[in-house]
């Protein structure tokens, strides 16, 4: 079995990650995990697996698929509102991905406003390993 792909953690049964692959997929089945929700529009770079084979992948394997496309460094209260939605209703544990795992981390943060103090979350996406200054602003003031 491939190496479980490299993951942060945000909540008991919430984690992220940078892009994933078809094998890295398959080994997030096999430790359990019920969801992936993948923040990248398709295409987004060349590099990118195609977003059906990861998705047919995926669900092939039992596990739920989401897509919330996001742009990069545009990410908006409302789309963070949509991902904490998206996440509740989500079968756990789930596994966000994206390029780096960090649009995941402010939309999960985004989420999280209304029930945690802006100091508490940036505590939480550093202890997870994101280093954020201009982000941790917008959850600060």
């Amino acid at each position: 079995m491939a190496e479980r792909p490299p993951l942060r953690q945000l909540e008991t049964d919430l984690l992220t990650a940078g892009q994933l692959s078809v094998e890295d997929i398959k080994t997030l089945a096999a430790d359990g995990v019920k969801t992936l929700i993948f923040n990248r529009p398709d295409g987004e770079s060349e590099d990118q697996p195609a977003m059906s084979e990861l998705q047919k992948t995926a669900e092939d394997l039992g596990m739920q698929w989401v897509h919330q496309p996001v742009i990069s460094g545009q990410v908006t209260a409302e789309q963070g509102a949509e991902f904490g939605k998206l996440y509740a209703e989500a079968p756990k544990p789930v596994v966000a991905f994206c390029r780096t795992g960090a649009r995941c981390g402010c939309l999960w943060a985004l989420s999280q406003k209304g029930q945690k103090s802006g100091d508490e979350l940036v505590a939480s996406l550093q202890k997870a390993g994101f280093d954020m200054p201009d982000f941790f602003k917008r959850l600060t003031s």
